[in-house]
């Protein structure tokens, strides 16, 4: 399974760090759409310890219902021992979606919390978007909210 780069692995912690405890967390930057962060499923099984799945999305509505643009669902493995440990953190894409075009990409498959498959094309396509969508976030402000 592919998995974030180092630079989309430490924005993505710093994320995580602003949801702190909380289910949800909506995030703004001037001249964006806002960015949701939010804890789906905890103790899924992986092959590097026990993971989290955690959403990042945009949202826009469009004759009333919500648009996502896009949404990516992560695994997220963290097994630090120190908070500056990034390379023990290991973050998977998991699910793409884009709303207007009526996208769906599940890339890892998880039932009973376990990976059961994998559609490699699309996760190595989803870890490249990825790194360069969570460098993007960055840049536009949502870590400085």
């Amino acid at each position: 399974m592919k998995q974030l780069n180092e630079n989309a692995t430490t924005i993505f912690c710093q994320l995580l760090n602003k949801l702190s405890n909380e289910q949800h967390l909506k995030l703004y930057a001037e001249g964006f759409m806002p960015l949701v962060i939010e804890r789906l499923e905890d103790n899924i099984l992986t092959p590097l310890g026990v993971g989290v799945t955690y959403s990042l999305c945009h949202y826009y509505e469009q004759n009333g219902d919500l648009m996502r643009d896009p949404e990516m669902v992560f695994i997220v493995v963290d097994n630090r021992n120190e908070e500056n440990n990034i390379e023990s953190v290991h973050i998977i894409p998991q699910l793409f979606l884009l709303d207007n075009i009526g996208l769906y990409e599940e890339s890892v498959s998880i039932e009973n919390g376990q990976i059961k498959s994998i559609r490699k094309h699309w996760q190595e396509q989803q870890c490249s978007f990825a790194n360069f969508w969570l460098p993007n976030i960055a840049q536009q402000g949502f870590l400085n909210e």
